[in-house]
C-alpha cells in the first residue's frame, strides 16, 4: 500500500503544504517518501517497497523525462508491456512496474489506461502540456479522491485527510452522504463525505 497527493494550482502555495499532506497519510507506505515540482504542479508520494526495492522510488519518469508518475498499486502485466517497449529501442533504468506507465504514455498517450492490467491510482504530469492526469483502475481497488476550485486549480490524495492540509479548500459536510453512509455502509461514488471533494470513478481518468 502507497499514498499518493498532490495539486495543480495557479498560485503559490506554502512551500511545507505538499509536505504536510503527504505526513497525513505517512501510514500508506513508511518506507520511501518523493516529491515532484515543476511549475504549478507539485506531486508527493509515499511508499511502501514491494517492487524494485532498491531503485524503484517514485516519480517514476519517461526517457526524456517530461513525464513524471506517482502511482499506488501493481501493474500485473508489466513484464510483457516491459518487453514490448524493449522491443522498439525504450531501456528502463529502474525495477520497478509503475515504469512502464511513463514509457507507454509517451508512446501511445492516454490509450495506456487499456493497456494495464493491475490495481492502481495515478498521477501522471506531461510537461509539454502542462497536462495533469489521475486514473483509477477498472474494479476501484485503489482510491483516489480530488477536488476542484473555481480558479482552476485541482488537488488530489489517496485519502480524505491530506485535504485538510491543503489552505483554503472548503470542506463543507454531504448530508446525502450521511444518510447514504448507515444505508450502504459506504459512500457511493463519486460522492464523499464533503461536497467539496469526489472519488474519482473507478476505470477512468
Amino acid at each position: 500500500m502507497c499514498g499518493i497527493v498532490g495539486y495543480c494550482w495557479p498560485e503559490p502555495v506554502g512551500e511545507d503544504v505538499l509536505s504536510n499532506m503527504v505526513e497525513r497519510i505517512r501510514h500508506r507506505g513508511p518506507d520511501q517518501t518523493g516529491y515532484f515540482r515543476s511549475g504549478s504542479y507539485n506531486g508527493a508520494m509515499t511508499r511502501l517497497a514491494i517492487n524494485g526495492l532498491a531503485n524503484g522510488g517514485q516519480p517514476l519518469y519517461s526517457p526524456d523525462k517530461t513525464v513524471a508518475v506517482f502511482y499506488n498499486g501493481e501493474i500485473y502485466n508489466y513484464p510483457e508491456l516491459k518487453s514490448g517497449l524493449e522491443q522498439k529501442g525504450y531501456v528502463f533504468s529502474t525495477g520497478s512496474d509503475g515504469e512502464v506507465i511513463a514509457y507507454l504514455y509517451q508512446e501511445i498517450g492516454t490509450a495506456l489506461f487499456e493497456k494495464l492490467d493491475g490495481m492502481f491510482a495515478i498521477a501522471l504530469w506531461d510537461a509539454r502540456r502542462g497536462k495533469l492526469l489521475l486514473a483509477r483502475d477498472i474494479p476501484g481497488e485503489k482510491p483516489l479522491y480530488y477536488a476542484e476550485h473555481p480558479s482552476g486549480g485541482i488537488v488530489y490524495a489517496s485519502e480524505l485527510p491530506a485535504f485538510k492540509s491543503f489552505p483554503n479548500l472548503s470542506r463543507t459536510l454531504n448530508r446525502q452522504a450521511v444518510w447514504d453512509f448507515p444505508t450502504f455502509l459506504w459512500v457511493p461514488e463519486p460522492a464523499t463525505i464533503f461536497n467539496e471533494i469526489k472519488s474519482l470513478p473507478r476505470a477512468s481518468y
